[in-house]
């Protein structure tokens, strides 16, 4: 495997264990599956709100990017 197969691994584990896990990147409980916690996704605007329903691979990482770049300003 080539260092770019690698990092698209690597890359691809975050966006999962970010979805699997209990803790929203603020600190309070989120459901896993979800990629932040209610309070969090409602604050964002329609149009991040709508990008985290993509999959996977299928601009769901650029969706959570920008959503997590906007929670934290």
């Amino acid at each position: 495997m080539n260092a770019a197969g690698a990092q698209n691994i690597t890359d691809r584990h975050f966006y999962v264990q970010a979805l699997n896990d209990e803790e929203c990147q603020c600190g309070r409980p989120k459901v896993p599956g979800n990629a932040f916690c209610y309070i969090c996704y409602k604050s964002l605007p329609d149009h991040l709100q709508k990008g985290l329903y993509r999959n996977l691979g299928d601009g769901f990482e650029a969706a959570y990017e920008e959503a997590s770049l906007w929670l934290d300003n």
